[in-house]
C-alpha cells in the first residue's frame, strides 16, 4: 500500500454552544488539514497527480470554509451572521454531517467525504485510489482524524 498526503491551511471561526467551557464563544483558528490518499500500487511511479488534486481540494476549502463562521444549524447566531452577509458554513445532520456542531471531528468527517469527490473528479482518476484518512488540527495540540471505513474493502 502506498500513501501520499496533501496539507492545506485555512482560517475560520466556530463555536460550540452545546459544550460547556470557553468554546461556547465565537472564536477562530488556523485549521490545518492533511488528506491522505492510498492505493495498492503506483502507476508510473505516481499515486496521485498533486497539481489537480491540490487545485480541487484547496478550491473547495477556500470557497466553503476559509474565513467563514462554522456553525451548527441550531446556533442562534446563524440568522444574525447571515443578515450581515457573513460567510457561514452550516453543520447539520440532515445534510449528512457527522454532528450538528462544527467540532474538529466533524470538520475531519466533512473533508473526508468531500475529498472522495476531489479524487473522483481528477482528470485521470485512478479506480484503485481512495482517501485513507483526514487529519484536521484546530490548534497545535488539538487534532482529530477521520479514517475511511471502506478503505480495506475498496482497495483489495
Amino acid at each position: 500500500m502506498f500513501t501520499a498526503q496533501l496539507t492545506h491551511t485555512f482560517d475560520a471561526a466556530h463555536r460550540l454552544p452545546n459544550l460547556p467551557g470557553k468554546c461556547v464563544n465565537l472564536h477562530g483558528h488556523t485549521w490545518r488539514v492533511t488528506v491522505s490518499v492510498a492505493a495498492p500500487h503506483l502507476d508510473d511511479g505516481v499515486l496521485v497527480e498533486f497539481g489537480s488534486f491540490k487545485a480541487l481540494a484547496r478550491g473547495w476549502i477556500d470557497t466553503h470554509l476559509d474565513h467563514a463562521a462554522l456553525l451548527g444549524a441550531a446556533d442562534p447566531l446563524l440568522p444574525a451572521l447571515r443578515t450581515e452577509g457573513c460567510r457561514v458554513f452550516v453543520f447539520d445532520t440532515a445534510a449528512g454531517h457527522a454532528s450538528p456542531w462544527p467540532t474538529v471531528e466533524t470538520v475531519a468527517h466533512l473533508i473526508g467525504h468531500q475529498a472522495d469527490r476531489w479524487l473522483f473528479n481528477l482528470p485521470t482518476p485512478r479506480p484503485d485510489a481512495r482517501i485513507a484518512r483526514v487529519d484536521v488540527a484546530e490548534t497545535p495540540t488539538n487534532t482529530a482524524t477521520w479514517l475511511n471505513p471502506n478503505l480495506a474493502r475498496s482497495t483489495t
